[in-house]
C-alpha cells in the first residue's frame, strides 16, 4: 500500500509539474501583452466559476469514490452530469436577464466574459465528475495526461489570443479551450457513452443514489460554495473597493504561486482520497496514511516559500516587469496562509470520507463572515489593500489550522470508537 501510494502521487505530481511548466514559462510574456486590469477581469471570471462550481454537480461527484458497487458509482456520475446540464441552462437564463446588473455590481466595464461563463461552468462540472471517476478506478496516469493537455492548450491559446488583442476575453477563451481539451482527453479513456449504454442506468438508479448520498447536495454543496466564496473574496472585493487592477495583481500571485502549489497538493489529495477512502471502509481508520501525507505536504513548499518571503518583490519586478511589483508585495503578505493551505486542502478530504460535511459547513460560514469583514475593515477604516490582505491572510491561517486539527481527528475517530467498545 505504501509503495503504491507513493507511486500514484509521483505520477500525478509529474503530470502536474509538466502541466505547470509552460504556463509559468510564458507568464512573463502574458504580463507584457495583457494589462493588470485585464488579468483582473479574468480573475473575476475564475472567481465566479469557482463559486458556482460546487453547485453545478450538486457535489454528487464527491461520492463517486465511496460506494462498493460500481453500478452505484456510475449512477452517481450520471446524476451529477444531469444536474450539471440543468444548472448550466439556468446559468444561461440568469446571464441573459441580469448580466448587466452583475457587471455593475462588480464595478467592471468589460462584460464580454459573462456570456461565455455558462460554457466554462459546464466544462468545470464535467471535468470534475470525470476526474473523480478516474480517481475511483485508479487511472492516475490519465489524470496526469489530462492536466498536461489542458495546460498546453490554455497557454498556447491565451498567448495567441493575446497577440490578436482580444484583451481579457482572450484569457477567458484560452481557459475554455484548455478545459475542452482536458475533458476530451479524460472521456477518451473513460468512454462514458459506451458505459451508459452497457450499464443500462435508469431513472430508478439515480433516485436511489440521490437519496442515499443526499448529504452531499444538502451540506457539501453549500459548504464548498461558501469555501469558494471566502477564498475568492479578494478577487471580488478588491475589484469592488480598490479597482480591477488590484485584482489583477492578486491574480498573478495565485497564478504563479498558489496555482502550481495547489495543483501539486491536488495530486496528493486525489491519491489520498482514493487510498484513505479504501482504508476507512476496510479498517475504520487511516491515521498512518494521514501522518505520512501531512509530513510530505509540510516539507515540499518550505524552500520556495522562504525565498519568496524575502525576495518576492524583486523577483516579480524582474520576471514580470516593474508594473507587477505590487503582486510581489501581496505574495509576501499571503505566504503563511498559502503554506497552511497547501497542507490542509488535500487532507480536508477527511471531512467527506468521515461524512462530517455538516461540521465543515459551519466552519465555512464562520470563515466567510470573517473574510468579508477583512476587506470591509481594510477599506472603510484603513483604505489600504495591504492591510485588507493582511487581515484576510490571518483569517485563512485560522481556517487552515482548524481544518488540520479536525481532519486529523477524523482519521482516527473510528479506531477510538472501536477501542471504546
Amino acid at each position: 500500500m505504501k509503495n503504491t501510494f507513493v507511486r500514484h502521487v509521483l505520477t500525478l505530481m509529474k503530470g502536474t509539474a509538466i502541466a505547470q511548466f509552460l504556463p509559468i514559462l510564458i507568464s512573463p510574456i502574458l504580463t507584457r501583452i495583457y494589462t493588470p486590469e485585464q488579468f483582473g477581469v479574468f480573475a473575476i471570471y475564475i472567481a465566479v466559476i469557482s463559486i458556482l462550481a460546487p453547485i453545478v454537480n450538486g457535489r454528487y461527484e464527491l461520492a463517486i469514490a465511496l460506494p462498493n458497487e460500481e453500478r452505484k458509482a456510475f449512477s452517481l456520475f450520471i446524476l451529477a452530469f444531469t444536474i450539471n446540464v440543468i444548472v448550466t441552462l439556468i446559468a444561461v437564463i440568469v446571464v441573459v436577464t441580469t448580466g448587466e446588473r452583475m457587471v455593475e455590481l462588480l464595478s467592471l466595464t468589460d462584460a464580454n466574459w459573462l456570456y461565455v461563463l455558462p460554457i466554462g461552468l459546464f466544462l468545470t462540472g464535467l471535468f470534475s465528475s470525470l476526474t473523480y471517476l478516474n480517481n475511483r478506478w485508479g487511472r492516475f496516469n490519465y489524470l496526469a495526461k489530462s492536466k498536461i493537455n489542458q495546460s498546453i492548450a490554455t497557454a498556447v491559446s491565451q498567448l495567441i489570443l493575446g497577440f490578436v488583442k482580444l484583451g481579457s476575453l482572450g484569457l477567458v477563451i484560452g481557459s475554455i479551450i484548455g478545459q475542452i481539451t482536458s475533458v476530451l482527453s479524460l472521456n477518451k479513456h473513460v468512454e462514458i457513452t459506451k458505459k451508459m449504454n452497457e450499464g443500462n442506468i435508469g431513472k430508478s438508479d439515480l433516485i436511489i443514489v440521490g437519496k442515499e448520498y443526499n448529504d452531499f447536495p444538502k451540506y457539501a454543496m453549500t459548504t464548498h460554495s461558501l469555501e469558494a466564496l471566502s477564498t475568492n473574496i479578494p478577487s471580488l472585493l478588491l475589484s469592488k473597493f480598490f479597482g480591477s487592477q488590484h485584482t489583477g495583481y492578486y491574480s498573478l500571485t495565485i497564478r504563479t504561486i498558489n496555482l502550481p502549489m495547489s495543483l501539486i497538493g491536488r495530486s496528493v489529495g486525489d491519491v489520498f482520497l482514493s487510498t484513505a477512502s479504501k482504508l476507512y471502509r476496510e479498517q475504520g481508520e487511516c491515521e498512518a496514511l494521514y501522518r505520512k501525507t501531512f509530513n510530505v505536504l509540510a516539507l515540499i513548499p518550505i524552500i520556495p516559500f522562504v525565498i519568496l518571503f524575502f525576495f518576492a518583490e524583486e523577483l516579480y519586478a524582474f520576471i514580470f516587469g516593474e508594473e507587477w511589483i505590487i503582486a510581489g508585495t501581496y505574495t509576501k503578505i499571503l505566504i503563511p496562509a498559502l503554506y497552511l493551505q497547501f497542507i490542509s486542502s488535500p487532507l480536508s478530504h477527511m471531512f467527506v470520507i468521515a461524512k462530517k460535511i455538516k461540521l465543515e459547513l459551519f466552519i465555512q460560514i464562520f470563515i466567510l463572515l470573517l473574510s468579508v469583514m477583512s476587506f470591509v475593515i481594510g477599506y472603510y477604516y484603513y483604505e489600504s489593500t495591504e492591510i485588507s490582505l493582511m487581515i484576510f491572510s490571518g483569517v485563512l491561517v485560522l481556517k487552515y489550522l482548524i481544518f488540520i486539527y479536525f481532519s486529523y481527528k477524523f482519521s482516527l475517530k473510528n479506531t477510538e470508537r472501536r477501542v471504546g467498545k
